[in-house]
């Protein structure tokens, strides 16, 4: 198990990146060929990981070992509980639901569970956030598999956690400069952009700040920028076989695969 900090507030944090179980996959197999990929975070004064991501990291004890070098080496890497986003949200807990049930809404059985059972005409009606948002997590909805170690996966439900913690932070840290979620899940992506988009249509009177991602493939573009790998030897780093199209100073190289 990783000893890491539970962080308990965010402000004078301007710079903030989070970090989804797939992407520390990919660092964490990165330094195994003795590369640094975790320089890539140089740049942020605060790293998070959600509780229920932190769950999916534990689930591989080389992942969970990785993250905890990182944190014996400085990286301000904190842990944040789902169950505290009261506190980081001025204790408005009917925006809370709100902002759950956009990050949800591309997963109709997430969906119709929060409209079912937590939901209320009147949101003070609500059972307390903490209280509804763990019995969400430990009543998932949508059927997983069981993993080696015995536990039951919770199917999209790190990708559920990066997104309700991005726009947690992004509609109520204006102040923040630079905020990044790492992840190469595409529904981590999806479930943002419409989370965003719906939440536009609720939080009227405020703006968001913007989110950004980085791939796997961002990391390996900042590898190759830095001189730590060539680009022609993309296809060392990569399990699967894509297609890149890279510039090399004047010239554009079109498709070229790696294995």
């Amino acid at each position: 198990m990783i000893e890491i900090t539970k962080i308990t507030e965010l402000e004078g944090k301007r710079h903030i990146a989070l970090l989804d179980t797939s992407s520390i996959s990919f660092m964490q197999g990165l330094s195994v060929k003795g590369l640094q990929p975790e320089a890539i975070l140089r740049d942020y004064d605060l790293v998070l990981i959600p509780e229920w991501v932190l769950t999916e990291i534990n689930d591989a004890p080389g992942r969970a070992d990785y993250v905890q070098e990182l944190i014996n080496q400085g990286y301000p890497l904190y842990c944040i509980e789902e169950g505290t986003y009261s506190d980081f949200s001025n204790g408005e807990e009917g925006n809370l639901y709100q902002i759950v049930l956009a990050s949800t809404s591309c997963l109709a059985s997430i969906k119709g569970y929060l409209r079912r059972y937590i939901g209320k005409a009147d949101p003070l009606d609500m059972d307390a956030y903490k209280d509804w948002i763990k019995k969400l997590y430990d009543e998932w909805p949508i059927h997983g598999e069981v993993l080696s170690n015995g536990r039951i996966k919770k199917k999209n439900a790190g990708e559920v956690s990066i997104t309700i913690l991005a726009e947690v932070v992004s509609w109520y840290y204006p102040e923040t400069k630079a905020l990044t979620i790492y992840s190469q899940d595409r529904d981590t992506y999806e479930f943002q952009r419409k989370a965003e988009a719906d939440l536009r249509n609720i939080f009227v009177t405020r703006t968001p700040v913007p989110v950004s991602y980085k791939s796997n493939d961002a990391i390996l573009c900042q590898l190759v920028r830095e001189g730590n790998i060539n680009i022609r030897d993309l296809g060392d780093y990569r399990k699967d076989m894509r297609k890149i199209t890279y510039s090399s100073g004047q010239r554009i190289i079109h498709p070229a695969c790696f294995r």
